[in-house]
């Protein structure tokens, strides 16, 4: 019961703060108003990659190695897919690592495929991965039918005229706009700044006084903690949620046919936020002295998160792998594979690191405040 009052208490107070209100919630309409407008012209449909440089080997001389060629290389070359055949693995990782090569293929003497790409997402890789994704599954229905008539499997190798998948896409132009990029990367950016709210939860209670009198009273040391994080966490899901809503309904933002998972990853990059301003507050006893630490923190993250500019391609080697140090990057990366190419690969990691992260910080708050005297 102490904790349901305490939570009610900080979302009151959040809603009853004008500041905070138009900083949660107005800031953030304005600024993907202001910046998807300015950077319109860069998100253009006809953008051109580039021409994908591939190298590959073929162990296997069979029916199967040959249909390989015909039905994978030859497709890929109509994608203007540069095929070089290689002959050492090492050697041609060194070329892919160096960024001389987009990917290597490799079809083993037991028919098994390997295919390596560069951690560094590329979109050239990304063409090759998806065409080869469609050969293998033309090949499984092969394999398939040949269970139920294996003799048919050689002239079904041998028709290379036939597809015997077909993938359809229901929104094979869709992309994000510059409204649907800036929509997902500023609300990522604004929810970080969610942390103040952790952060001046707890200072404000301290140097009101008010801390010393609710922990006098029944209330627990842990109630008081648990209810200050349920408290922050549930006012930004509402003011956030009104943002989201502002931005389908009004401005049009694309949102994708599972907005569900996509509230769930911002909810765990909320409880992060909060986590970390309250952290901040036990481990700074000095409110300023923290506040300067959040705020150095947060604009660091969001950048190579992407939520000022896209850093996809952007900078060396060593700044992309920088990037993947950011939990904003995990956000804004899980969400937009989720909405525009149904991918749902980056989503338990995205979520992950939120929540480990938020984890850590309510670790550090408890053990600290455990130890100070009221």
């Amino acid at each position: 019961m102490n904790i349901i009052s305490i939570i009610i208490k900080e979302v009151k107070h959040s809603f009853r703060d004008r500041k905070s209100m138009a900083m949660m919630i107005l800031f953030p309409i304005a600024l993907i108003v202001v910046i998807s407008a300015a950077f319109n012209t860069s998100f253009s449909s006809s953008i051109d990659i580039g021409r994908p440089k591939v190298l590959y080997s073929i162990e296997a001389a069979d029916a199967i190695s040959d249909n390989f060629k015909t039905g994978f290389i030859e497709r890929g070359m109509d994608f203007k897919i540069e095929f070089v055949k290689m002959d050492n693995l090492d050697s041609a990782k060194k070329k892919l690592i160096s960024k001389e090569y987009d990917a290597i293929i490799e079809m083993k003497a037991n028919n098994k495929i390997e295919f390596y790409k560069s951690n560094i997402e590329s979109l050239k890789a990304g063409v090759v991965e998806s065409i080869l994704s469609t050969y293998v599954q033309e090949f499984n229905v092969i394999v398939e039918i040949s269970k139920v008539n294996p003799q048919i499997i050689d002239s079904l190798l041998k028709n290379n005229n036939t597809n015997y998948s077909t993938i359809t896409s229901l929104n094979k132009t869709a992309q994000p706009s510059s409204l649907d990029y800036y929509t997902i990367a500023e609300i990522a950016l604004i929810i970080m700044y969610a942390g103040m709210t952790g952060l001046f939860g707890i200072a404000s209670e301290k140097n009101s006084k008010t801390r010393d009198r609710i922990l006098i009273s029944p209330v627990r040391k842990y109630e008081f903690l648990i209810g200050k994080i349920i408290g922050g966490v549930i006012s930004t899901i509402l003011q956030i949620t009104i943002v989201i809503l502002f931005n389908k309904y009004v401005l049009g933002a694309n949102w994708g046919n599972d907005i569900y998972t996509v509230l769930l990853i911002f909810i765990s990059q909320i409880i992060m936020a909060i986590s970390i301003g309250v952290g901040l507050g036990f481990i700074f006893k000095n409110e300023n002295v923290a506040n300067g630490v959040l705020n150095f923190m947060i604009p660091v993250m969001v950048f190579l998160g992407g939520s000022y500019m896209p850093v996809d391609g952007f900078g060396n080697k060593t700044f992309q792998v920088i990037t993947y140090l950011s939990p904003v990057r995990w956000v804004n990366r899980s969400i937009l594979d989720v909405i525009y190419n149904n991918n749902y690969s980056k989503v338990p990691t995205a979520i992950l690191i939120n929540v480990g992260i938020a984890l850590i910080f309510i670790a550090i708050s408890s053990l600290l405040f455990r130890k100070e005297n009221v």
